[in-house]
């Protein structure tokens, strides 16, 4: 019972570090990084396997949260768009996932779950119920995450503003 509540309390410190931080979702990944440390320098690390089923069910339900009867109304306007993504992304993920696997001789579970376009959470999580290296998924999803959150904004920037100056000439 004492490695479960200090491994919280480390939880707890690295998410609240992660929130303050303003780190994009500041409060998991500071708290996977604080519980990261302290079980690499300690080995004392513990949750029980029904806790891990218990986040799964709290994701579970802050997603589903997301859902209205408005967001559901608004699908006829996002439809076209919809199923570019979901098809685009699909194929995409899945491709890169099979290269992953193939050049780097990461299983094929890890791959995919770590080339996913899902958040670093659901991912992470999912990938524990599928038996892949969750280590590896969420360092790989937090990579790609901090790049994303650092480089896509400038690139949208010039690209907008590139497109802005065309279509106004």
């Amino acid at each position: 019972m004492e490695k479960i509540v200090i491994t919280l309390v480390v939880g707890l410190i690295g998410g609240y570090i992660g929130v303050k931080l303003n780190i994009p979702a500041g409060a998991m990944i500071g708290s996977m990084i604080s519980v990261g440390i302290y079980n690499i320098f300690t080995s004392s690390g513990y949750i029980p396997p029904n806790f891990k089923l218990l986040a799964q069910v709290i994701i579970g339900c802050a997603v589903g949260l997301n859902f209205t009867m408005d967001s559901i109304l608004g699908l006829k306007k996002i439809i076209i768009p919809s199923i570019i993504l979901v098809i685009g992304l699909t194929t995409l993920s899945i491709l890169l996932g099979y290269i992953i696997h193939k050049f780097t001789g990461l299983d094929l579970q890890t791959a995919l779950f770590s080339s996913a376009p899902g958040g670093l959470a659901d991912m992470t999580i999912m990938s524990e119920a599928f038996g892949a290296q969750t280590h590896i998924v969420a360092l790989l999803h937090l990579i790609r995450l901090t790049t994303v959150l650092t480089v896509l904004p400038v690139v949208i920037k010039i690209l907008t503003s590139g497109i802005l100056k065309y279509t106004t000439n």
